[in-house]
Order: C-alpha cells, then sequence, then structure tokens
C-alpha cells in the first residue's frame, strides 16, 4: 500500500519494501529498460528495494509510464556506470529516494519551483533530539546532532548534489521559511548561494523524514554557482 503526501510543491510517497511482483516487470520496462535492466542483476533484497523506489517514483510522476520520451536514468556522475542516483528524462522533475529498514520514501518536485530536491527517512529514536554519539567524529568539536536534525543535513546534501563530500558539520541551519516548504527553515550550505529550505514532513509511523529543496533559478540568488556534478553518499542512510 503507497500513502502519499504533499508539502508544498513537493510530492511524497512511502511504502513497504515489497512491491507486489506482477507490478515490477512492466512497470520498470516501461521507465526505461536500463532500470529493468539493474533490477535483474541485483540479488533479491536488493532488488526489492531498488523496485519499490521505482514503483513510487511512477506514482508520483505518471507520465513515466503514460507519456512516450519519458525515463528514469540513473547513470553515476562519477564513473557513468548505470548506478547512480535517480533522474527523470523528458519531463520536468526532479526526484529524491532513501530507504530506512522495510521502508522506502519517494520525492518528487516541478523544475519550475525547485532545481533539486532531497529526501531522508530514519527509523525514530526513543529521544529524536538526543545527540547521536556515533557521530562524534565528523561534528567535533562540537556535540552532534540528534536524530532529527541529522535527516535534515542528509536531506540537504542530498539536493546539493555532493552528499556526504560536504562535511556535514559545515550544513548550517537558519531563520524559519515558508517561502518554497510550509514550516521549513533555511539552510546554509558550503559553497552554494542558492536558496536551500528543509522542512519534516509526514512519514510512516515510527519513522522520521525530512525534504530539502533547492529553489528554482528564477527565486534563487542572482550569480548562484551552478550544480555541483558529482554526487556522493551517506553513511548512515543509503542516498540512492
Amino acid at each position: 500500500m503507497i500513502d502519499s503526501f504533499s508539502l508544498g510543491p513537493v510530492r511524497i510517497a512511502w511504502a513497504t519494501i515489497d512491491p507486489p511482483a506482477f507490478a515490477v516487470q512492466e512497470t520498470l520496462r516501461q521507465i526505461g529498460d536500463s532500470q529493468l535492466l539493474r533490477h535483474q542483476g541485483l540479488d533479491e533484497p536488493s532488488a526489492k528495494r531498488f523496485a519499490a523506489g521505482r514503483l513510487l517514483l511512477a506514482e508520483l510522476i505518471p507520465e513515466l509510464i503514460s507519456a512516450d520520451g519519458v525515463r528514469l536514468t540513473s547513470v553515476c556522475d562519477q564513473c557513468g556506470g548505470d548506478h547512480g542516483c535517480p533522474r527523470i528524462e523528458g519531463a520536468p522533475f526532479t526526484v529524491s529516494l532513501s530507504y530506512a529498514g522495510d521502508m522506502v520514501v519517494a520525492a518528487a518536485v516541478a523544475l519550475e519551483s525547485a532545481s533539486a530536491v532531497g529526501i531522508d527517512i530514519e527509523p525514530r529514536a526513543s529521544n529524536d533530539d538526543a545527540p547521536l554519539h556515533e557521530l562524534t567524529r565528523l561534528f567535533a568539536p562540537r556535540s552532534p546532532p540528534g536524530l532529527r536534525e541529522w535527516t535534515e543535513i542528509e536531506a540537504a546534501v542530498k539536493a546539493d548534489g555532493r552528499g556526504l563530500r560536504i562535511p556535514p558539520s559545515a550544513v548550517r541551519f537558519g531563520e524559519h521559511s515558508a517561502m518554497l516548504l510550509p514550516g521549513g527553515r533555511r539552510v546554509l550550505v558550503p559553497d552554494r548561494r542558492d536558496r536551500f529550505e528543509v522542512a519534516a514532513v509526514p512519514g510512516p509511523p515510527a519513522h522520521i523524514v525530512s525534504v530539502a529543496v533547492v529553489a528554482a533559478v528564477n527565486e534563487a540568488t542572482q550569480g548562484a554557482p551552478s550544480r555541483p556534478a558529482r554526487r556522493g553518499r551517506a553513511r548512515r542512510a543509503q542516498i540512492r
């Protein structure tokens, strides 16, 4: 079962990682033969995760299975292999996926509203604001963030495109702002003058979900640098 929610311009959906087999092969073929080939080359647990994420994207962007010339690709920026983050070709959307245990969450936003989106999901802790001591080395000499703030950092660096090649401790948060995301706040990302915002969003029970967006060019600060071409990997949550 797929659940969905909209936060401002961002469409968000989540589901358990157990897609019906009858829907997988045909859907993957429709959204791009490369996606079907990639799915067929994965072990069973990885294939289920991959398929669940792609089915969510097809739910959020119906054009993926209804419009000619619209395809999902996943070319790696670093090596050119077909194992990178998902991107839409032939339709004006940007997307992001995140996984936690048996859950997958997806986000999609039209390019007229945002030039990039990042989403992150984590299982809840007994205290979501308690410092994550396993991250101490990444944030020293200051205290590490709690789980909620960590998901916001992950979402922001995914939207940026460099992932955790950006030192997480260098990501800063600014004032509350609802220009792009209701209930959102500004995010300051190293070497970027674009307008980033991040917000908490509803998600599956016992999980925390945060989403970040980068303002479309016509809303961003003039003279902002272009989006970095390469993408990185997170250490706690998968970026793909």
